[in-house]
């Protein structure tokens, strides 16, 4: 009798290795900082839902401006690669310490130690106003006038343009403060101008535009993208996230929106949270950091030779079909 014919094993799908460990340090129980952190981690927690190729620790602080005791606690869970603190105090000081990869979630004021690997990843509104510096510079403007007021937030949108503009053009850039608005001096610093940057708040972009001709090429930041403009801005520029301005975007549109209603600036922090664990992913697998192109709904990515993990916006419109 002939032997039995012996069955080829089948094969079967591999199991999936996880082979990195993302250890996520938020202020989950300040009283100052809470909230905004449960809104991060909402964006971390919807990113990593999508993707789910890497274990996950959490540590929630009450405080994140002290962060060795969170740092250690991930350490011990295993995590491979650190992301927070969002304090800029806590990302300081974690920056100075860690001896993990790191990408904290704020601004970094001075250079991590020379060697470590520690990336800041910040959705400061200042970095906009830099972008549209550039931005107004490649439309051909050459005598821009930048409408300020006395607002902390005014003048660090002022700095950051000023710095921004004179860095590549060399050359001081024509600024008029309308704390008190003074209809001679603006016309006159108008006349001399060829285009306007509205280094304002939400509520004063609106009530300057309308002070302007229409005509006159007026670009501002996200604060400017509220869900209902007005009429009177019309025609002006302005960049925002992805996430609000290309929301089918290829990359991330499998990434669940907010469960629950939130206002933009809210919500910024929820598209700051999904980038956030995609980065920190993207981070922790590659060997060559400076390599990497992330298109993120925070803004199109890119790791440069510094620290700073650079931002792009798209730009739109107001009223452009």
């Amino acid at each position: 009798m002939p032997a039995a014919a012996v069955p080829k094993p089948v094969p079967t799908a591999a199991a999936k290795v996880r082979t990195v460990h993302l250890g996520l340090m938020l202020p989950l129980n300040s009283p100052q900082f809470g909230e905004a952190a449960q809104v991060v981690k909402a964006g971390f927690d919807a990113a990593a839902a999508a993707d789910g190729s890497a274990d996950i620790s959490v540590v929630a602080m009450d405080d994140d401006s002290q962060p060795a005791k969170a740092y250690q606690q991930l350490v011990a869970n295993g995590a491979s690669f650190i992301i927070g603190p969002l304090t800029r105090l806590g990302a300081a000081n974690l920056a100075a310490s860690s001896k993990l990869p790191t990408l904290v979630l704020n601004t970094l004021d001075k250079a991590p130690p020379a060697g470590s690997k520690v990336w800041s990843l910040s959705v400061a509104v200042e970095t906009e106003a830099q972008q549209i510096a550039r931005m107004m510079r490649d439309d051909g403007h050459q005598q821009p006038l930048v409408l300020f007021n006395k607002d902390n937030l005014s003048q660090r949108l002022r700095q950051a343009f000023a710095e921004e503009w004179r860095s590549k053009n060399k050359a001081a850039v024509r600024e008029l403060d309308i704390t008190t608005p003074d209809g001679g001096s603006l016309q006159a610093a108008l006349s001399a101008s060829d285009s306007v940057f509205l280094a304002l708040d939400t509520k004063e972009v609106e009530a300057t535009r309308a002070l302007l001709a229409t005509e006159m090429p007026v670009y501002a930041t996200s604060l400017a993208n509220v869900r209902h403009p007005s009429p009177v801005l019309n025609g002006l520029r302005l960049v925002d996230m992805p996430w609000f301005l290309i929301p089918n975007h290829p990359e991330t549109r499998q990434i669940a929106r907010p469960s629950t209603p939130m206002n933009k600036a809210t919500e910024r922090l929820y598209a700051l949270g999904v980038d956030a664990y995609r980065l920190g992913l993207a981070l922790a697998s590659n060997k060559n950091p400076a390599q990497i192109r992330l298109g993120g709904v925070s803004g199109d990515l890119r790791i440069g030779k510094s620290w700073v993990v650079q931002r792009e916006l798209p730009s739109s419109v107001i009223g452009a079909e």
